[in-house]
């Protein structure tokens, strides 16, 4: 079985796209696959509870989908680049923890803003690698070329965004940041498979995986209300 997991906090259930873009095609994801898929979200919740998330939670009920809730009271009151990293971690590893239960085999981490291509699963499972990720071109994150592949693959680490990781490796690593060197939850998980290990990532170029919106900023500047409820 293959868990697509994301998490989501509160402030971006105002923007559907924001929090819905991963579930927009999650019916032909599941028909292309050649292995049992289930849908799975670790939802942020604060003072407010789960009412926030109600557009969400139905559509996961559409698709048979799994929810498990957690809070993190650090003392923040509103979300910023600079608190946000640790709640997207916990969550993260909740996804973790909910395959390793189902004895998955894969763990396909989606962002909610990302929108996978149909065939995201067989063509990554297609490279027989531990640890695949599709490309986004709004971070544009580029690599060197792995020579003599039937598709085009990159050496590089890349965004969770769109990232296959086989129980070879969420059973053995999780998601971190780190203050030295300064490293967020991204390439804290590249490092983290290629020096503990051994397994590199690759980013296979084909798998062209689309965020909204396509140009990004800092979290501050996309338009939501970053507050939180305590």
């Amino acid at each position: 079985m293959i868990v697509i997991g994301a998490t989501i906090a509160a402030f971006v259930m105002d923007q559907e796209e924001t929090w819905g873009y991963w579930l927009r095609n999650a019916e032909e994801v599941m028909d292309n696959s050649p292995e049992e898929v289930t849908y799975f979200c670790a939802i942020q919740v604060d003072a407010r509870g789960i009412e926030p998330f109600t557009p969400l939670i139905e559509r996961l009920n559409e698709l048979n989908a799994d929810y498990w809730t957690y809070s993190l009271d650090d003392g923040r009151t509103e979300v910023t680049s600079a608190n946000r990293i640790r709640h997207i971690c916990m969550g993260r590893n909740l996804i973790v923890d909910y395959a390793v239960e189902r004895q998955a085999s894969h763990i396909l981490y989606l962002d909610a803003d990302c929108f996978p291509p149909r065939d995201v699963l067989p063509k990554l499972l297609e490279v027989e690698h531990p640890l695949v990720a599709g490309f986004i071109p709004t971070y544009g994150i580029m690599g060197q070329d792995v020579p003599n592949q039937p598709f085009p693959l990159m050496d590089t680490w890349a965004s969770a965004g769109c990232i296959l990781a086989s129980k070879e490796v969420f059973n053995r690593i999780r998601w971190r940041w780190n203050m030295e060197p300064p490293m967020t939850d991204d390439p804290c998980y590249y490092h983290d498979a290629k020096d503990l290990l051994g397994i590199k990532m690759y980013v296979r170029k084909d798998v062209v995986t689309l965020h909204y919106p396509q140009s990004i900023g800092p979290i501050e500047t996309r338009g939501h209300n970053m507050k939180v409820v305590r």
